[in-house]
């Protein structure tokens, strides 16, 4: 690449994923179970073994039908009515989360570089309080929850990243995207000509998931040095 197109393309925006990108998805699922099983079980110590019984299935990769295997594991209602309170309890409930140090420390070396974006799957309004809940709310320029364009725009659809280019006011050529999942995240940002970027930690829950067709992420990192490296601020890709 020559250095007049570096000076013309220099990357303008970087944009984030939410879950277990920033922060360890498994620490909101811990959380949820325990607001579920609380609400499950009067008796605080019957609901910890509730909690306990449902992170263990969840580890053993059974997430699904969580509600409804518990209800009958522990002889509880399994109406429709009964389950969807306990979804919404999951989706509605304050987490206590943390933010991983060094997502801080990049978004802390990236603030005032470049606009920064925050482009995010999942229910609202969950992942608003998520976000909040991490205290990361104030680093970002523009934020998308996909959910609240429908849920015919969440990845690997394009229509968030369009929107989210859009309010940050950058090119797609001169944009970044870090996530975690490669089945989705990383289709449509390749296919816009975004810089995607794969930040791998141990214990993600979707990173070793098959790439979808188009989606390889184009870098792989492992730590924060890594990612700053790769974002290579002075030149689009």
């Amino acid at each position: 690449m020559s250095e007049g197109t570096a000076l013309e393309n220099p990357r303008k925006a970087v944009v984030f994923d939410l879950d277990d990108t920033l922060y360890c998805e498994r620490d909101y699922v811990r959380s949820g179970y325990r607001a579920v099983a609380a609400s499950m079980a009067a008796d605080p110590a019957a609901a910890e073994a509730v909690a306990a019984w449902m992170w263990r299935r969840f580890c053993e990769g059974r997430g699904e039908r969580m509600f409804n295997a518990a209800a009958e594991r522990f002889g509880l209602p399994d109406d429709p009515a009964t389950i969807a309170g306990w979804v919404a309890c999951y989706r509605d409930h304050a987490p206590i989360l943390q933010p991983h140090p060094d997502a801080v420390a990049v978004l802390d070396a990236l603030r005032g570089r470049v606009r920064l974006g925050l482009l995010s799957d999942g229910f609202l309004p969950a992942q608003s309080i998520k976000l909040d809940a991490l205290g990361l709310r104030g680093y970002f320029d523009a934020i998308v929850f996909t959910e609240a364009m429908g849920r015919d725009c969440w990845k690997p659809s394009a229509a968030g990243f369009e929107r989210i280019a859009a309010e940050l006011g950058v090119p797609h050529a001169c944009c970044a995207y870090v996530g975690d999942n490669p089945a989705k995240d990383f289709v449509a940002p390749n296919a816009l000509g975004w810089l995607t970027i794969q930040w791998r930690r141990d214990g993600q829950v979707h990173a070793d998931k098959p790439a979808a067709a188009g989606g390889a992420a184009q870098i792989v990192v492992r730590d924060a040095a890594a990612l700053l490296a790769a974002l290579d601020l002075g030149v689009c890709r």
